[in-house]
């Protein structure tokens, strides 16, 4: 009986005493992937969740298997493994970097070489050990801060001299990828892996993949009758003796192919003739530096600022605590936020609760509700209970329309919910100041909202004085508008290429200025400056321009990888 049909990973109910949870990084199919630290060590990890269910068992056991056999620099190694009864839990090296999924399009022939070098000397080595990948991808391939390529995923890897897993016919793997012999179903061995790296090089260096169809279907034809064109056909340019070598790679026929260590050999040998030119992937870092950890870092730092930010804004609003308390008030709250972040939303919320009792009993009561529910929801991802704030403190630089267009990096549907309730929180609190019209919320008639909720009988009055402003048509539409702005430009930093993202860009912005004039004219009469509206999205447009045409393009098939954020 092959040892993956038991699941013999250790028991550990204790687990969270060492392991501390710090982010979701992404999911897939069949795992969740968190960033965790190790209490022991102090080293930053990937904690990768499991589900035992389903056939899950099998598939860790196989992970661990060809993971404990593996020992190389380029592939990413596993620290520990245990199983809570329920779940199992694999402690993966945390790699700081990029997949080769998000870096298409900008890297270098030369680069590519490089990167191939690696992967095959990493495929290579895995082959001597008598194991196979199975599901080489772009998403599986990944460059450290350094350039070096680190490999992972080998959740269905198979011992070479095992008995099989799957049944005969079974498909593994991602289709776009996989080599004709997996597609038709039969047993993969190492020349599958082989012509799976020759199609991610192919797609690196052509920029895009002949073999992905319109559906699973028509993907699964293409890689079975392979049709699949000379590199040069598409990239006439290429030098020659690389586009061979690639060419080699992907032969239909497994015989025909090169072992990975031979392949590997060769692309190191044609980059240091010079043919190729200088591979920048060791000097120039900046190619593939991540912003995986720096965002995280931002998103922290800049939390942490908004936290403070709204903290100070509340206390000199609502004058509940001794003056001199409200510099350590605020500085906590920024400590608390800067070590752990969901603390920090905790200590915020608590800390504006006193306020709130000091306006009346009521608006107390419903405040208290609100803030659980919104600690509740966004939790997970606290830098979203401030996003008002962030739109607010950009109002008076008419760069207002970066926040809902901003929260598009937090994921396709936390995205925007983040905006919409920006858009929201941003029309409640103009209200209550009784700001001016403006381009944007002030479309709205200046009531004495401030004075109602100070004498609501009761917190079920402040809930329905609230509703009633959240649930009006102005409001609705406002959260609309910002919500939808969110979408689009997550689907333009989805989108590939530079011309496309331009037209979303383009057409997004233009929509929306649009609704922002004609909606308030042909709804409500209301008649703003055009120049400040005019200045509100021009300029916001100009800012977000420059960072969409700098983000990295994604591929469009495939589960998520295990470093990415997800919404």
């Amino acid at each position: 009986m092959p040892a993956a049909t038991q699941n013999a990973t250790p028991l550990d109910l204790a687990w969270r005493e060492r392991y501390e949870v710090l982010a979701r990084l992404g999911s897939g199919g069949f795992a969740e992937v968190f960033e965790a630290r190790d209490r022991r060590t102090g080293r930053h990890v990937a904690l990768k969740v499991v589900g035992e269910g389903r056939g899950m068992a099998a598939r860790v056991v196989r992970e661990i298997e060809a993971a404990t056999a593996l020992s190389h620099p380029n592939i990413v190694s596993l620290y520990d493994y245990f199983s809570d009864g329920q779940r199992s839990y694999l402690v993966w090296e945390l790699v700081v970097g990029r997949s080769l999924a998000e870096l298409g399009g900008r890297l270098s022939d030369a680069d590519v070489a490089a990167v191939g070098s690696e992967l095959l000397d990493a495929l290579g080595y895995a082959h001597g050990q008598r194991i196979v990948h199975r599901d080489v991808k772009p998403q599986n391939v990944m460059l450290d801060e350094h350039g070096r390529v680190k490999v992972m995923d080998f959740g269905i890897a198979l011992m070479i001299d095992a008995e099989t897993l799957t049944a005969e016919g079974d498909v593994i793997g991602t289709l776009a990828y996989m080599s004709p012999e997996q597609a038709a179903g039969r047993r993969a061995g190492p020349a599958s892996d082989v012509y799976s790296a020759g199609i991610v090089l192919y797609e690196l260096l052509a920029g895009r993949n002949p073999l992905r169809g319109e559906s699973a279907a028509e993907t699964l034809s293409n890689v079975a009758a392979h049709r699949l064109p000379p590199l040069r056909e598409l990239r006439p340019d290429l030098t020659e003796g690389l586009a061979e070598l690639i060419d080699a790679a992907c032969e239909a026929q497994p015989g025909r192919r090169p072992n990975a260590c031979e392949l590997s050999d060769a692309l190191r040998a044609l980059l240091e003739s010079g043919a190729l030119g200088t591979s920048a992937l060791r000097r120039a870092q900046s190619v593939v530096r991540p912003l995986g950890r720096a965002a995280a870092v931002v998103e922290r730092g800049g939390g942490a600022a908004l936290a403070g930010v709204a903290a100070a804004a509340v206390l000199a609003k609502l004058p509940a605590y001794p003056a001199s308390w409200t510099l350590p008030l605020v500085a906590l709250s920024v400590g608390a936020w800067a070590v752990v972040p969901r603390a920090g939303l905790a200590w915020l919320l608590a800390v504006m609760a006193f306020p709130m009792f000091n306006v009346s009993l009521g608006v107390g009561i419903a405040y208290l509700v609100f803030a659980v529910i919104l600690f509740l929801l966004t939790g997970g991802r606290p830098v979203c209970a401030l996003w008002p704030v962030l739109a607010l403190l950009l109002t008076p630089l008419y760069l207002t329309l970066l926040a809902p267009a901003g929260a598009a990096v937090l994921g396709r549907v936390r995205g925007p919910l983040t905006a919409a309730w920006a858009g929201a929180a941003t029309m409640f609190f103009l209200l209550l100041e009784r700001a001016p019209r403006g381009p944007f919320t002030g479309f709205q008639p200046r009531g004495h909202l401030a004075r109602e909720l100070a004498r609501a009988d009761g917190p079920l009055e402040v809930a329905r004085d609230v509703l009633g402003v959240a649930l009006s048509w102005p409001c609705l539409t406002q959260m609309a508008v910002w919500a939808a702005l969110a979408a689009v430009m997550g689907a333009a930093l989805r989108a590939r290429g530079a011309v496309r993202r331009l037209w979303i860009w383009a057409l997004g912005f233009a929509m929306l200025f649009t609704v922002y004039r004609a909606v308030p004219i042909a709804a409500w009469g209301y008649r703003a400056a055009l120049t400040d509206l005019l200045a509100s999205v021009v300029v916001g447009a100009a800012v977000v321009l420059l960072p969409l045409l700098l983000w990295p393009s994604p591929t469009t098939e495939g589960p998520i990888d295990e470093r990415a954020e997800v919404g």
